[in-house]
């Protein structure tokens, strides 16, 4: 009888084990470009919203963000999730434990940044060099950006 019930702790176990490494974190990553321009460069892209422009505007001298892009990424433990953003950059996300994430932004292929994030923290922001008189800025957040 100790044996059996043994066996069916440890399949217990293992169940939940399994079960909880299946689950997977929803990250939303935007890529944006700052600007001084009133309109966007195209048309596919759109103001970023108030809750990010608030986060931007105070720490960069820009009048505008766009939001070229925006994914939803679903990153399980244990296994790094790569997403290209554009033909030029990508990201990589890697969830280290319960409490913290990482996350790699490749340009043209090549590591340009790492970021270590508290799963508590609003967002992870990123970005790159000037090129034209603006910049770019890859943002990884949890919650959800506001609706176009």
């Amino acid at each position: 009888m100790k044996a059996f019930f043994l066996s069916v702790m440890v399949l217990a176990g293992t169940f939940a084990i399994s079960c909880g490494a299946g689950e997977a974190t929803t990250f939303y990553a935007q890529l944006i470009r700052g600007t001084d321009r009133e309109m966007p460069e195209q048309v596919s892209w759109k103001p970023a919203g108030p809750k990010l422009s608030k986060q931007l505007s105070p720490k960069f001298r820009w009048k505008n963000y766009w939001e070229v892009s925006r994914h939803v990424i679903s990153v399980q433990a244990g296994k790094v999730t790569r997403t290209r953003l554009n033909p030029d950059r990508e990201i990589e996300i890697d969830l280290r434990g319960a409490r913290e994430y990482e996350v790699r932004l490749f340009v043209k292929g090549q590591l340009t940044c790492r970021s270590k994030q508290s799963m508590q923290s609003g967002m992870s922001i990123t970005g790159g060099p000037r090129e034209n008189d603006e910049s770019w800025f890859v943002v990884v957040r949890r919650d959800k950006p506001a609706a176009d």
